[in-house]
Protein backbone atom coordinates (compact mmCIF):
# COMPACT_ATOMS: atom_id res chain seq x y z
CA UNK A 1 0.00 0.00 0.00
CA UNK A 2 0.93 3.41 -0.92
CA UNK A 3 1.50 6.01 1.37
CA UNK A 4 -0.58 8.54 0.66
CA UNK A 5 -2.12 11.66 1.25
CA UNK A 6 -3.10 11.93 5.30
CA UNK A 7 -6.08 13.68 6.29
CA UNK A 8 -6.83 12.99 9.99
CA UNK A 9 -7.66 9.31 10.17
CA UNK A 10 -8.62 9.71 6.35
CA UNK A 11 -5.78 8.55 3.91
CA UNK A 12 -6.34 8.87 -0.11
CA UNK A 13 -4.35 7.59 -2.89
CA UNK A 14 -6.01 6.22 -6.41
CA UNK A 15 -4.94 3.05 -5.07
CA UNK A 16 -6.20 2.68 -1.23
CA UNK A 17 -8.98 4.77 0.20
CA UNK A 18 -9.00 3.99 4.08
CA UNK A 19 -10.13 5.41 7.85
CA UNK A 20 -12.99 7.87 7.91
CA UNK A 21 -13.84 10.28 4.92
CA UNK A 22 -14.16 13.75 5.72
CA UNK A 23 -15.07 15.55 2.46
CA UNK A 24 -15.14 18.93 3.48
CA UNK A 25 -11.47 18.51 4.73
CA UNK A 26 -10.84 17.27 0.81
CA UNK A 27 -12.30 20.06 0.02
CA UNK A 28 -9.73 21.88 1.66
CA UNK A 29 -6.99 20.26 1.31
CA UNK A 30 -6.90 19.47 -2.67
CA UNK A 31 -7.93 22.99 -3.82
CA UNK A 32 -11.56 21.96 -5.12
CA UNK A 33 -14.81 23.84 -4.86
CA UNK A 34 -18.63 22.42 -3.91
CA UNK A 35 -21.33 22.35 -6.11
CA UNK A 36 -24.64 24.24 -5.41
CA UNK A 37 -27.70 25.16 -6.47
CA UNK A 38 -27.16 27.90 -8.34
CA UNK A 39 -24.11 26.24 -10.08
CA UNK A 40 -26.29 23.08 -11.43
CA UNK A 41 -29.08 25.75 -12.60
CA UNK A 42 -26.40 27.16 -14.69
CA UNK A 43 -25.33 23.85 -15.69
CA UNK A 44 -28.90 23.04 -17.03
CA UNK A 45 -28.21 19.78 -15.93
CA UNK A 46 -30.58 18.99 -12.23
CA UNK A 47 -29.36 15.47 -12.18
CA UNK A 48 -30.48 13.48 -9.08
CA UNK A 49 -26.95 12.50 -7.96
CA UNK A 50 -26.16 16.28 -8.38
CA UNK A 51 -28.87 17.47 -6.69
CA UNK A 52 -28.63 14.98 -3.66
CA UNK A 53 -24.58 15.65 -3.77
CA UNK A 54 -23.70 12.50 -4.33
CA UNK A 55 -21.38 14.89 -7.10
CA UNK A 56 -20.32 17.07 -4.57
CA UNK A 57 -17.29 18.81 -5.68
CA UNK A 58 -15.64 20.09 -8.91
CA UNK A 59 -12.74 21.90 -10.33
CA UNK A 60 -13.48 24.58 -12.95
CA UNK A 61 -17.30 23.47 -13.81
CA UNK A 62 -17.88 26.38 -14.45
CA UNK A 63 -15.20 26.81 -17.24
CA UNK A 64 -16.85 24.14 -18.93
CA UNK A 65 -19.93 25.56 -18.41
CA UNK A 66 -18.90 29.25 -20.09
CA UNK A 67 -17.23 27.36 -22.78
CA UNK A 68 -20.33 25.15 -23.87
CA UNK A 69 -22.63 28.45 -24.31
CA UNK A 70 -19.58 29.80 -26.19
CA UNK A 71 -19.14 27.22 -28.66
CA UNK A 72 -21.63 24.55 -28.03
CA UNK A 73 -18.85 21.40 -27.08
CA UNK A 74 -17.07 20.28 -25.09
CA UNK A 75 -15.54 16.57 -24.03
CA UNK A 76 -16.04 13.78 -20.85
CA UNK A 77 -13.44 11.32 -19.91
CA UNK A 78 -14.29 8.80 -17.48
CA UNK A 79 -12.38 5.67 -17.49
CA UNK A 80 -12.63 2.13 -15.64
CA UNK A 81 -9.50 0.93 -13.78
CA UNK A 82 -9.83 -2.78 -14.68
CA UNK A 83 -11.11 -5.38 -12.04
CA UNK A 84 -12.05 -8.92 -12.37
CA UNK A 85 -16.14 -7.31 -11.88
CA UNK A 86 -17.26 -4.13 -11.40
CA UNK A 87 -19.90 -3.28 -8.80
CA UNK A 88 -22.71 -1.13 -8.42
CA UNK A 89 -20.60 2.28 -7.97
CA UNK A 90 -19.00 1.97 -10.96
CA UNK A 91 -22.35 1.20 -11.97
CA UNK A 92 -23.76 4.20 -10.68
CA UNK A 93 -20.83 6.67 -11.90
CA UNK A 94 -21.20 5.49 -15.61
CA UNK A 95 -25.30 5.40 -16.14
CA UNK A 96 -24.38 9.36 -14.62
CA UNK A 97 -21.72 10.08 -17.41
CA UNK A 98 -23.99 8.66 -20.51
CA UNK A 99 -27.16 10.49 -19.49
CA UNK A 100 -24.29 14.00 -18.96
CA UNK A 101 -23.16 13.18 -22.21
CA UNK A 102 -26.45 12.93 -23.84
CA UNK A 103 -27.41 16.11 -22.66
CA UNK A 104 -24.69 18.03 -24.13
CA UNK A 105 -24.25 16.04 -26.87
CA UNK A 106 -20.59 15.22 -25.65
CA UNK A 107 -17.62 13.57 -27.04
CA UNK A 108 -16.83 10.38 -24.73
CA UNK A 109 -13.49 9.35 -23.85
CA UNK A 110 -13.54 6.05 -22.13
CA UNK A 111 -9.76 4.88 -21.38
CA UNK A 112 -9.59 1.42 -19.43
CA UNK A 113 -6.49 1.16 -17.52
CA UNK A 114 -5.81 -2.39 -17.15
CA UNK A 115 -1.93 -1.48 -16.62
CA UNK A 116 -2.80 0.49 -14.10
CA UNK A 117 -4.31 -2.07 -11.87
CA UNK A 118 -1.65 -4.62 -12.95
CA UNK A 119 0.95 -2.15 -11.49
CA UNK A 120 -1.40 -1.92 -8.56
CA UNK A 121 -1.60 -4.91 -7.68
CA UNK A 122 1.31 -7.44 -7.03
CA UNK A 123 -0.93 -10.35 -7.15
CA UNK A 124 -2.48 -9.38 -10.38
CA UNK A 125 -1.43 -11.55 -13.53
CA UNK A 126 -1.10 -9.63 -16.98
CA UNK A 127 -2.90 -11.67 -18.83
CA UNK A 128 -5.81 -11.31 -16.02
CA UNK A 129 -5.84 -8.11 -16.17
CA UNK A 130 -6.12 -7.87 -20.12
CA UNK A 131 -9.47 -10.16 -19.84
CA UNK A 132 -11.21 -7.80 -16.79
CA UNK A 133 -10.68 -4.88 -19.35
CA UNK A 134 -12.15 -6.99 -21.93
CA UNK A 135 -14.91 -8.26 -19.01
CA UNK A 136 -15.93 -4.53 -17.88
CA UNK A 137 -16.24 -2.77 -21.10
CA UNK A 138 -19.16 -5.83 -22.17
CA UNK A 139 -20.53 -4.66 -18.85
CA UNK A 140 -20.14 -0.86 -20.35
CA UNK A 141 -22.20 -1.67 -23.08
CA UNK A 142 -24.57 -3.58 -21.77
CA UNK A 143 -24.94 -0.04 -19.56
CA UNK A 144 -25.64 1.54 -22.21
CA UNK A 145 -22.64 2.91 -24.04
CA UNK A 146 -22.61 3.56 -27.68
CA UNK A 147 -20.38 4.35 -30.85
CA UNK A 148 -21.90 7.30 -31.89
CA UNK A 149 -19.50 10.17 -30.56
CA UNK A 150 -17.13 8.18 -27.84
CA UNK A 151 -13.81 6.58 -28.39
CA UNK A 152 -12.94 3.54 -26.06
CA UNK A 153 -9.00 2.79 -25.17
CA UNK A 154 -7.99 -0.28 -23.40
CA UNK A 155 -4.28 0.62 -23.05
CA UNK A 156 -2.15 -2.43 -23.56
CA UNK A 157 -4.50 -3.43 -26.30
CA UNK A 158 -5.45 -0.75 -27.92
CA UNK A 159 -3.14 1.89 -27.03
CA UNK A 160 -2.80 4.47 -30.44
CA UNK A 161 0.31 6.82 -31.14
CA UNK A 162 -1.49 9.97 -30.55
CA UNK A 163 -2.01 9.04 -27.12
CA UNK A 164 1.14 7.18 -26.64
CA UNK A 165 2.70 10.38 -28.22
CA UNK A 166 1.14 13.07 -25.96
CA UNK A 167 2.12 10.49 -23.06
CA UNK A 168 5.76 10.91 -23.86
CA UNK A 169 5.57 14.54 -23.87
CA UNK A 170 3.77 14.91 -20.41
CA UNK A 171 6.50 12.55 -18.97
CA UNK A 172 9.03 15.07 -19.82
CA UNK A 173 7.26 17.63 -18.18
CA UNK A 174 7.02 15.84 -14.95
CA UNK A 175 9.48 14.95 -12.32
CA UNK A 176 10.11 11.99 -10.09
CA UNK A 177 9.77 14.88 -6.81
CA UNK A 178 6.22 15.57 -8.70
CA UNK A 179 5.37 11.98 -8.27
CA UNK A 180 6.41 11.25 -4.94
CA UNK A 181 4.48 14.31 -3.61
CA UNK A 182 1.25 13.99 -5.29
CA UNK A 183 0.90 9.73 -4.79
CA UNK A 184 3.52 9.55 -1.81
CA UNK A 185 5.33 6.60 -3.29
CA UNK A 186 8.19 4.79 -1.35
CA UNK A 187 11.04 3.68 -2.96
CA UNK A 188 9.67 0.25 -2.96
CA UNK A 189 7.06 1.13 -5.59
CA UNK A 190 7.35 -0.36 -8.84
CA UNK A 191 8.30 2.45 -11.63
CA UNK A 192 5.04 1.16 -13.61
CA UNK A 193 3.23 3.37 -10.84
CA UNK A 194 5.98 5.80 -11.17
CA UNK A 195 5.22 6.36 -14.52
CA UNK A 196 1.17 5.53 -15.03
CA UNK A 197 0.54 9.00 -14.00
CA UNK A 198 2.26 10.06 -17.22
CA UNK A 199 -0.25 7.66 -19.39
CA UNK A 200 -3.26 9.06 -17.01
CA UNK A 201 -2.55 12.60 -18.16
CA UNK A 202 -2.15 11.60 -22.00
CA UNK A 203 -5.77 10.40 -21.13
CA UNK A 204 -7.31 13.16 -19.34
CA UNK A 205 -5.74 15.52 -22.05
CA UNK A 206 -6.57 13.11 -25.22
CA UNK A 207 -9.49 15.23 -26.03
CA UNK A 208 -7.98 18.72 -25.65
CA UNK A 209 -4.85 18.30 -27.54
CA UNK A 210 -6.24 15.92 -30.31
CA UNK A 211 -9.57 17.24 -30.88
CA UNK A 212 -9.64 20.93 -29.72
CA UNK A 213 -12.18 20.19 -27.18
CA UNK A 214 -11.66 20.97 -23.16
CA UNK A 215 -12.25 17.73 -20.83
CA UNK A 216 -14.42 17.18 -18.01
CA UNK A 217 -13.49 14.50 -16.03
CA UNK A 218 -16.13 12.59 -14.20
CA UNK A 219 -14.43 10.55 -10.94
CA UNK A 220 -14.78 9.74 -7.45
CA UNK A 221 -12.81 11.71 -4.98
CA UNK A 222 -9.86 9.50 -4.22
CA UNK A 223 -9.16 9.71 -8.53
CA UNK A 224 -8.18 13.81 -8.06
CA UNK A 225 -4.50 13.52 -7.36
CA UNK A 226 -4.23 12.15 -11.04
CA UNK A 227 -6.64 15.58 -11.76
CA UNK A 228 -3.54 17.68 -10.29
CA UNK A 229 -1.01 16.19 -12.29
CA UNK A 230 -3.02 16.71 -16.00
CA UNK A 231 -3.84 20.19 -14.72
CA UNK A 232 -0.55 20.89 -14.06
CA UNK A 233 0.93 19.10 -17.29
CA UNK A 234 -1.88 21.08 -19.35
CA UNK A 235 -0.71 24.55 -18.52
CA UNK A 236 3.13 23.45 -19.04
CA UNK A 237 1.72 22.07 -22.65
CA UNK A 238 -0.68 25.46 -23.06
CA UNK A 239 -3.51 23.30 -22.97
CA UNK A 240 -7.11 23.65 -22.04
CA UNK A 241 -6.98 22.70 -17.90
CA UNK A 242 -8.97 19.92 -17.53
CA UNK A 243 -12.06 20.43 -15.60
CA UNK A 244 -13.64 17.67 -12.97
CA UNK A 245 -16.67 16.75 -11.88
CA UNK A 246 -16.03 14.14 -8.55
CA UNK A 247 -18.55 12.11 -6.54
CA UNK A 248 -18.32 11.41 -2.64
CA UNK A 249 -18.11 7.31 -2.16
CA UNK A 250 -21.20 4.76 -1.87
CA UNK A 251 -21.17 3.32 1.40
CA UNK A 252 -20.32 -0.18 1.82
CA UNK A 253 -23.01 -3.04 3.19
CA UNK A 254 -21.50 -2.86 6.18
CA UNK A 255 -21.38 0.05 7.17
CA UNK A 256 -17.91 1.58 5.50
CA UNK A 257 -17.75 5.02 3.97
CA UNK A 258 -16.96 3.01 1.11
CA UNK A 259 -17.15 -0.15 -0.78
CA UNK A 260 -14.09 -2.29 0.20
CA UNK A 261 -13.42 -4.52 -3.06
CA UNK A 262 -11.55 -6.74 -0.91
CA UNK A 263 -14.00 -7.75 1.30
CA UNK A 264 -17.01 -9.34 -0.96
CA UNK A 265 -20.25 -8.98 1.71
CA UNK A 266 -18.80 -4.95 1.32
CA UNK A 267 -20.10 -4.24 -2.08
CA UNK A 268 -23.21 -5.78 -4.60
CA UNK A 269 -21.31 -6.99 -7.75
CA UNK A 270 -22.98 -6.77 -11.25
CA UNK A 271 -22.47 -10.84 -11.04
CA UNK A 272 -23.90 -11.28 -7.55
CA UNK A 273 -26.81 -14.05 -8.01
CA UNK A 274 -30.46 -13.08 -6.78
CA UNK A 275 -30.03 -15.08 -3.28
CA UNK A 276 -26.49 -13.52 -2.74
CA UNK A 277 -28.23 -10.20 -3.20
CA UNK A 278 -31.07 -10.69 -1.07
CA UNK A 279 -28.32 -11.91 1.89
CA UNK A 280 -26.20 -8.89 1.33
CA UNK A 281 -29.25 -6.27 1.97
CA UNK A 282 -30.94 -8.08 4.14
CA UNK A 283 -27.87 -8.14 6.36
CA UNK A 284 -26.97 -4.28 5.37
CA UNK A 285 -26.39 -1.93 8.07
CA UNK A 286 -28.64 0.72 8.68
CA UNK A 287 -29.32 3.65 10.61
CA UNK A 288 -32.35 2.40 12.28
CA UNK A 289 -33.40 1.20 15.90
CA UNK A 290 -32.51 -1.96 17.84
CA UNK A 291 -36.79 -2.52 17.60
CA UNK A 292 -39.88 -2.06 15.93
CA UNK A 293 -41.01 -0.18 18.73
CA UNK A 294 -38.17 2.37 19.04
CA UNK A 295 -37.95 3.15 15.41
CA UNK A 296 -41.75 4.02 15.94
CA UNK A 297 -40.60 6.36 18.92
CA UNK A 298 -37.78 7.65 18.12
CA UNK A 299 -37.03 7.56 14.23
CA UNK A 300 -34.62 6.64 12.20
CA UNK A 301 -31.34 7.78 10.60
CA UNK A 302 -31.23 7.75 6.74
CA UNK A 303 -27.77 10.01 6.62
CA UNK A 304 -26.11 6.84 7.74
CA UNK A 305 -28.20 4.35 6.00
CA UNK A 306 -26.87 2.33 3.39
CA UNK A 307 -29.97 0.82 2.30
CA UNK A 308 -31.80 4.21 2.07
CA UNK A 309 -28.84 5.94 -0.29
CA UNK A 310 -28.74 2.94 -2.42
CA UNK A 311 -32.59 3.42 -2.70
CA UNK A 312 -32.20 6.69 -3.41
CA UNK A 313 -28.98 6.93 -5.46
CA UNK A 314 -30.35 4.21 -7.94
CA UNK A 315 -33.98 3.67 -7.75
CA UNK A 316 -35.86 6.48 -6.08
CA UNK A 317 -36.54 9.99 -8.21
CA UNK A 318 -36.14 13.05 -6.18
CA UNK A 319 -39.38 13.39 -4.67
CA UNK A 320 -39.43 9.94 -3.86
CA UNK A 321 -36.05 10.00 -1.86
CA UNK A 322 -37.32 12.93 -0.01
CA UNK A 323 -40.09 11.67 1.24
CA UNK A 324 -38.61 8.87 2.65
CA UNK A 325 -36.01 10.71 4.16
CA UNK A 326 -39.01 12.26 6.14
CA UNK A 327 -41.21 9.66 6.93
CA UNK A 328 -37.59 7.62 7.91
CA UNK A 329 -36.64 10.61 11.07
CA UNK A 330 -40.29 10.79 11.87
CA UNK A 331 -40.18 6.63 12.40
CA UNK A 332 -43.03 6.00 9.63
CA UNK A 333 -40.43 3.70 7.67
CA UNK A 334 -39.27 0.16 9.21
CA UNK A 335 -35.78 -1.14 8.25
CA UNK A 336 -37.09 -4.72 6.83
CA UNK A 337 -39.57 -2.73 4.26
CA UNK A 338 -36.93 -0.36 2.98
CA UNK A 339 -34.43 -3.93 2.30
CA UNK A 340 -37.44 -5.76 1.02
CA UNK A 341 -37.92 -3.22 -1.77
CA UNK A 342 -34.06 -2.20 -2.12
CA UNK A 343 -34.08 -6.53 -3.07
CA UNK A 344 -36.75 -6.74 -5.42
CA UNK A 345 -35.25 -3.72 -7.28
CA UNK A 346 -31.53 -4.92 -7.28
CA UNK A 347 -32.48 -8.21 -8.12
CA UNK A 348 -34.70 -6.93 -11.02
CA UNK A 349 -32.23 -4.66 -12.06
CA UNK A 350 -29.09 -7.21 -12.08
CA UNK A 351 -31.22 -9.97 -13.93
CA UNK A 352 -31.69 -6.99 -16.78
CA UNK A 353 -28.39 -6.01 -17.00
CA UNK A 354 -27.15 -9.71 -17.30
CA UNK A 355 -29.48 -10.42 -20.29
CA UNK A 356 -28.49 -7.03 -21.77
CA UNK A 357 -24.39 -8.14 -21.03
CA UNK A 358 -25.34 -11.41 -23.53
CA UNK A 359 -26.37 -9.09 -26.12
CA UNK A 360 -23.44 -6.53 -25.55
CA UNK A 361 -20.83 -8.98 -26.11
CA UNK A 362 -22.02 -9.00 -29.66
CA UNK A 363 -21.36 -5.30 -29.66
CA UNK A 364 -17.99 -5.38 -28.45
CA UNK A 365 -16.39 -5.16 -32.29
CA UNK A 366 -17.69 -1.55 -32.39
CA UNK A 367 -15.02 -0.38 -30.30
CA UNK A 368 -12.13 -2.73 -30.31
CA UNK A 369 -10.32 -4.36 -33.54
CA UNK A 370 -9.22 -6.99 -31.98
CA UNK A 371 -10.38 -10.68 -31.59
CA UNK A 372 -11.21 -10.72 -28.17
CA UNK A 373 -11.35 -14.11 -28.22
CA UNK A 374 -7.62 -15.39 -27.36
CA UNK A 375 -8.06 -13.34 -24.14
CA UNK A 376 -10.70 -14.22 -23.13
CA UNK A 377 -9.71 -17.94 -22.60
Amino acid sequence: MVEGILLGEFEVTPYSVTGRVDYDKLVEKFGLALIDDELIEEFGFPHKLLLLRYFYAHRDLDKIIKYYKEHGRFAIVSGRGASEHIHIAHVLLFRFVLELQKRFNAFLFVPISEDEKYFAKQELYFEDARRFAIENLIDLIAIGLGKKDTEVLIDTLTMNAKIYGLAAKIAKKITLNTIKAVYGFPNETNIGLHFYPAIQAAHILYPTAEKDLPSLVVISVDQDPHMRVARDVAARLSLFKPAALESRFLKGLLGENKMDASNPQSAIYINDSPNLVRRKIWRAFTGGQPTISEQRKRGGNPDICTVYEYNAFFFDTLEQAKNKYIKCRKGELICGECKLELIERMQKFLEEHKRKREKARDRIYDFLDIDINSYLS
